[in-house]
């Protein structure tokens, strides 16, 4: 199955970022990068998704699960070249 970053599923909204899904299976954290607020996606697992509202949502924002998150390699994003889903980079968490 292959997914573009267009595919992805918009399910809990935060400040500058959001998760979601691409299918049914992969959980995602989009942020948005660059000048032109191009998306990035990085997986997370099912339970970082159930408990967005507590890291994610909050003011301030939960920096050291944002850096955790944001360091694990981008299955895909708006750039040119990386716009369609990497499953080489899937983890298991």
């Amino acid at each position: 199955m292959t997914f573009r970053y267009t595919d992805y599923v918009r399910l809990k909204k935060g400040r500058y970022q959001s998760v979601g899904k691409f299918g049914e299976e992969i959980y995602a954290y989009e942020i948005l990068t660059g000048v032109a607020d191009s998306p990035e996606y990085h997986q997370i697992s099912k339970e970082e998704f159930d408990s967005f509202e507590s890291w994610g949502q909050q003011e301030p924002m939960d920096m050291k699960k944002f850096y955790e998150i944001k360091n694990r390699p981008a299955l895909c994003g708006g750039y040119l070249g990386s716009e369609y889903l990497d499953t080489s980079r899937l983890q298991d968490l």
